[in-house]
């Protein structure tokens, strides 16, 4: 440092926190929409950004609030993505499941007003489990809706995958998050 030169401040890292379940971790691909989204991010804001894929198999909206704000807050987001819902359906409660996101939406609006949601969609799961095309349609419904009155980003999924696009009816594969990557990269 030269005296009587003003100190440039260091320039404000990027910091997407994307909580999710098993669709975000994507520990069974070879590279999940959250790391394809990682590397656009990096290009594009180079040496400034963080990504931490914050996703867990199975959870849903309760498990998400109970593990939200110390995940945060170790974090420092200046972008929060939550890709979370299609676990809420198993149990159909969409009061509880409303309230949960509503409860979200205030923690991470604690944390940045840059906050996005993406939106549920489902192959042709037959699986025992009771995923069902009208529970996964109420409850993206209700997302969008939650999500919009609340000012966040909602980024639509459903009818953008085939079915070739599923391992098994519930999980994309690899070219399943190719293209869930492809429409979320064009909101960042």
């Amino acid at each position: 440092m030269v005296l009587g030169q003003p100190i440039q401040p260091k320039k404000m890292d990027k910091n997407y926190c994307i909580f999710g379940d098993s669709i975000t971790e994507a520990s069974y691909v070879k590279i999940g929409w959250v790391d394809l989204l990682r590397q656009y991010l990096e290009d594009k804001y180079k040496d400034d950004i963080n990504v931490f894929n914050l996703g867990v198999s199975g959870n849903t909206t309760g498990d998400i609030l109970k593990r939200f704000s110390s995940e945060a807050a170790s974090r420092n987001p200046t972008e929060i993505i939550f890709e979370v819902g299609i676990n809420d359906t198993k149990d159909n409660d969409l009061k509880q499941f409303r309230t949960n996101l509503e409860e979200l939406i205030k923690l991470a609006k604690e944390s940045t007003s840059e906050v996005t949601f993406v939106g549920l969609f489902l192959g042709n799961w037959t699986g025992d489990d009771p995923f069902s095309e009208v529970r996964t349609e109420s409850h993206n419904k209700i997302l969008k809706e939650v999500a919009e009155l609340k000012g966040c980003r909602f980024i639509e999924l459903q009818g953008k995958l085939a079915l070739e696009d599923f391992q098994d009816g519930l999980h994309p594969n690899d070219q399943g998050h190719r293209k869930m990557f492809e429409v979320i990269k064009g909101y960042f």
